[in-house]
């Protein structure tokens, strides 16, 4: 049962679609995969580049178990990570095999950057500034690289067409795909964003899990000089189960807290942590000496309810779907204080996702043999794969640059990642009245 439990959460992307008979065969067709990504070497020293290679990386071998890299040209990374200093060092540390030619074995490749193309099932990663996305196999050209977040929403959107395949569904590599991270509701005619933009230089992130961590994986690649805090919260240990879904967590992590995981990441980005190792019940006071901004990834509506009305200036609540339907549906939501709380989150429907699942020949097979005991947990566990936190991160941090730029926010941001042109835009909030502490980059 353990073995089964430690992938889960991806592989109750297949099982409970009904895509396959078994957890056996779920992680037999994942286990058949073999992702090779080919680098060009001018990529390899663009911020874009490195951050859509390490993505793609990270998300596909905690995916599919392997993942190969050709690597044009290795680099230092323009922002060294904990990972590693330079692009093999922490394609390493992720997991990858780095190889001279693209294995005979291989099933789909991702391109990063002009390459050669391979007969494998193919799709390149695109980027120009702000705007990010994808292109078809055979087009491998990129623009302005030096946004780092573009990288990874492209990176993440290129694992997530892999998945579609092998889930045989339908992914968007036949025409090219470009979201403005800027703007995201410029669908029509996607805005390019400024190559000078302010960057919130003290956060407070509640929730660890995958969506705080993706969050922190994102931040990690923009290039701070200056001091800079942040407050982690968070009282859960790392299961076996997080493992495949979290970013910054490898198998030396278990049964750490969650917590301690992101404060080892980024101090090792150059960030003064301080950690906070108990549940938020919205009953923290907010300081004038504590970060004004909050980034909350949490699973309950109660909780996010009461910290939402807990006084931070601005909260930016991420949720994702979790289901085997909606588990690439994503939503972000740019609370300031004093926001009317009243209807800002749907009430959820009744869940009978156990009973459904318990009902469906997977789970009866898996009970056999683990007892029904064993099963009913695995039943309840939601959906989730990385690629969908790496990308609502990339969202995220945008927006928390946008209200640090003294711009107006996403009041609802809506997408799914099956057709992110396709986002439901629920307005924006006002523009801040002042900075409340930021670094400005400079592209």
């Amino acid at each position: 049962m353990t073995d089964h439990i430690r992938r889960s959460r991806i592989t109750k992307a297949l099982t409970d679609a009904s895509l396959v008979s078994s957890f056996p065969e779920a992680e037999a067709r994942l286990d058949a995969v073999s992702i090779c990504v080919v680098v060009a070497g001018d990529q390899s020293r663009t911020a874009a580049g490195q951050a859509a290679t390490l993505t793609v990386l990270a998300t596909a071998f905690k995916c599919f178990g392997r993942v190969n890299l050709v690597l044009g040209e290795d680099a230092d990374l323009l922002v060294p990570q904990l990972m590693g200093r330079t692009l093999l060092g922490a394609a390493a540390y992720l997991g990858a095999t780095t190889v001279t030619a693209p294995p005979d074995d291989t099933t789909h490749a991702i391109y990063v950057g002009r390459g050669p193309e391979l007969e494998a099932w193919g799709v390149s990663c695109w980027w120009d500034g702000w705007l990010s996305g994808l292109r078809p196999e055979g087009d491998h050209t990129t623009g302005d690289g030096r946004l780092a977040l573009a990288g990874v929403f492209a990176g993440a959107l290129a694992v997530r067409d892999v998945f579609a395949n092998i889930r045989g569904k339908q992914g968007y590599r036949l025409e090219p795909l470009t979201i403005s991270l800027w703007a995201p509701w410029s669908v029509d005619a996607p805005l390019q964003g400024p190559a000078a933009f302010d960057v919130p230089n003290s956060f407070w992130i509640l929730g660890l899990g995958h969506l705080g961590q993706a969050f922190i994986w994102n931040l990690g690649f923009l290039p701070f000089k200056g001091p800079r805090r942040v407050i982690l919260q968070d009282n859960q240990r790392i299961g076996p189960e997080n493992e495949p879904t979290s970013l910054l967590v490898t198998s030396k992590d278990i049964g750490w807290k969650k917590a301690r995981i992101g404060e080892r990441w980024l101090e090792a980005l150059g960030w003064d942590v301080d950690i906070v190792e108990r549940r938020n019940f919205g009953d923290v006071q907010v300081q004038d000496s504590d970060p004004q901004m909050l980034i909350a990834g949490l699973d309950s509506l109660p909780a996010r309810r009461a910290v939402a009305g807990a006084g931070f200036p601005y909260m930016i609540d991420a949720g994702i779907g979790h289901g085997p339907v909606d588990f690439e549906g994503l939503q972000v939501r740019v609370i300031p204080a004093g926001a009317n709380l009243d209807g800002l989150w749907t009430k959820p429907v009744a869940d009978d996702r156990r009973a459904k699942n318990l009902a469906t020949e997977p789970y009866e097979a898996l009970a056999q043999t683990s007892g029904a005991c064993g099963v009913v947990p695995l039943a309840d566990a939601s959906v989730s794969v990385p690629f969908v936190g790496a990308a609502t991160g990339a969202l995220v941090l945008a927006q928390a640059i946008r209200l640090a730029s003294l711009k107006p926010a996403a009041a609802v941001l809506q997408m799914d990642l099956n057709a992110p042109h396709m986002m439901m835009d629920g307005g924006q909030v006002p523009k801040p009245e002042a900075n409340f502490g930021s670094e400005r980059i400079l592209l």
